[in-house]
């Protein structure tokens, strides 16, 4: 059996409705009944019609309805009741009329948050007010009635509502507890499917909370929950909503994130406490019922903590078809590396790098491109698995480049933000060069500068641990939308990779040549230009000083046994 369960979302809606509805109703009730004279029935007629109407659309389209819109709705009702007194044809119904203002007393106070229905209930009293000075017949005495009622009420009813919200808190963390949770995400889902954008949800575990609390005392237990709710509100900011739904166990609502960025997020979030978590992710997508929501989420957590605990592991809402081949492609590194060479133009174009470039293998029922590929692998948990592989299958095909040309060559391999926050990823990639028997100082790897924002502190310890033993790095897509100088001067990297946009633009080539060489002189960086597709465009870096080059003009990128002796 489905309950039948109402947002917040709805109740703001039908109760912002139902006050429109029900004061259009009484104009019209008023305009039918008004005695002679009648000259002011019309207007009050056809704005009481038209309040009834505005009501109706509320109720349909009130999951879209931000709180500011029931502000705007409210302000519009004082305004409409103020005009249906002062057409009022005697003192006797204008003081009745004075009643309908604790009913935007009443809804200001039990919708809006204290500030916004204090300055709407303010607003309704000035009103009041204000019509005892433009109306002869309304004294100012017959206003008090409805003019204290109308605090009263509002007084009361805020108070009822900070009662009922207290029962949503819990009480040992501050953070909304499972009742208060379990009423958000029925709002939040409603927005979802009301807006078309993204809802994430990250159920959050703290590995082996049961027996700390055994061993050290339910305080200790108690003051570990609590620092972690101060320490996940504060990495939250306003992104998310926090909720303890278990005894150790947290859900955060993201609305407007998606699963990969939910996953960068819970990232953060682990790194921010005190000892192991684990966590388990996912998206809401239309037709999904709560209970299938978290269900998902919580299969996520149940597989991080069955594949070792401290964790994070995304069950997606995509296509399960999609996720599975390519869950499978990476366990069997059933993938493809294409190679595209980087060359230094001075030399007569030698080769003396190469770019290893993941493929999705043409024989699989399912077609992806290589964003495709990584972006799936990134929203279901998996990149850090893709990356390994695809840096294995770098190095065992760049000794066969290698052994093709009878040269040394380095070999770059692009990287993901989502691995660079593992604390163990320069172990791996260390790992992976013995196994591979490739040398340290023969590799570089790529990151874009958007992946090493400045709060990535774990990001910034890898690369520089992997720096410190030969491995070079290179930042990628320079000079794509902002670039930062400051950034650049922080970040542990030895190369920089300019976007095939600087190249190809025609206007301003010259300057932002000019000055991305004086960057790399300055900071004593290499610079690499990519998308150098014409001979022209490679006499344009050669006449700026820039020496090395890679783009369709010297080869597509190929399988490694493609390539030959010089």
């Amino acid at each position: 059996m489905r309950l039948f369960t109402l947002s917040r979302h709805d109740v703001m809606g039908f109760m912002t409705a139902g006050f429109w509805i029900a004061l259009g109703l009484a104009g019209v009730v008023f305009a039918l009944l008004l005695p002679e004279p009648q000259g002011a029935r019309l207007p009050i007629l056809v704005g009481a019609i038209a309040t009834t109407a505005s009501g109706a659309a509320i109720a349909v389209f009130r999951a879209r309805l931000p709180q500011s819109a029931h502000v705007v709705f409210l302000v519009f009702a004082i305004a409409a009741m103020a005009t249906m007194i002062s057409l009022g044809p005697s003192m006797t119904s204008q003081v009745a009329m004075t009643a309908l203002f604790t009913c935007v007393a009443c809804h200001a106070a039990l919708i809006l948050r204290w500030k916004g229905a204090a300055a709407v209930i303010a607003l309704a009293e000035a009103t009041l007010f204000g019509l005892t000075l433009v109306l002869r017949d309304l004294p100012l005495w017959a206003t008090i009635p409805a003019g204290t009622s109308v605090v009263l009420i509002g007084v009361a009813t805020a108070g009822l509502r900070m009662i009922a919200s207290q029962a949503a808190i819990d009480s040992l963390t501050g953070v909304r507890n499972r009742r208060g949770f379990d009423r958000e995400i029925h709002t939040q889902m409603a927005v979802a499917a009301a807006s078309n954008q993204p809802l994430s949800l990250i159920l959050l575990d703290l590995d082996r909370f049961k027996s700390v609390n055994d061993r050290h005392g339910h305080a200790f237990g108690d003051r570990m929950l609590s620092e972690a709710a101060i320490a996940w509100r504060r990495e939250l900011g306003l992104t998310g909503l926090l909720a303890r739904v278990g005894g150790d166990e947290f859900a955060v609502l993201l609305p407007g994130v998606s699963e990969g960025e939910a996953l960068h997020i819970a990232e953060r979030m682990r790194a921010a406490v005190r000892g192991d978590c684990s966590a388990g992710i996912t998206s809401w997508r239309p037709g999904d019922s709560v209970s299938l929501f978290i269900g998902r989420a919580d299969i996520g957590l149940y597989r991080s903590k069955n594949s070792g605990r401290g964790q994070s592991t995304v069950e997606s809402a995509q296509n399960s078809q999609v996720v599975d081949n390519v869950r499978q492609a990476i366990e069997s590194r059933d993938l493809e590396v294409h190679f595209q060479p980087i060359v230094r133009i001075s030399d007569g174009n030698r080769v003396i790098a190469v770019e290893a470039l993941v493929r999705w293998p043409e024989r699989n029922e399912i077609a992806l491109t290589p964003e495709e590929l990584v972006r799936t692998a990134e929203d279901n948990g998996r990149i850090g698995d893709l990356g390994r592989v695809v840096l294995e299958l770098a190095c065992a095909g760049g000794q066969v480049v290698k052994t093709r040309l009878g040269e040394d060559i380095s070999v770059t391999v692009n990287i993901s933000g989502l691995e660079l926050v593992d604390p163990s990823y320069a172990d791996r990639v260390e790992e992976t060069l013995r196994r591979t028997d490739w040398p340290a100082d023969r590799l570089i790897l790529e990151v874009t500068e958007r992946d090493l924002e400045a709060d990535s502190v774990e990001a910034i310890r890898q690369l520089s641990k992997l720096r410190a033993e030969g491995v070079r790095i290179a930042i990628d897509d320079f000079g794509k939308g902002y670039s930062s100088l400051t950034r650049v001067a922080s970040l542990p990297c030895d190369i920089l990779k300019v976007d095939r946009e600087v190249i190809a633009t025609s206007t301003g080539v010259h300057q932002l040549l000019d000055a991305i060489t004086a960057v790399g002189k300055a900071f004593e960086l290499e610079v690499v230009v990519e998308g150098v597709e014409t001979s022209e465009q490679a006499d344009r870096l050669a006449a700026h000083g820039i020496d090395l080059a890679q783009g369709f003009l010297y080869s597509m990128p190929k399988p490694a046994l493609d390539f030959g002796s010089r």
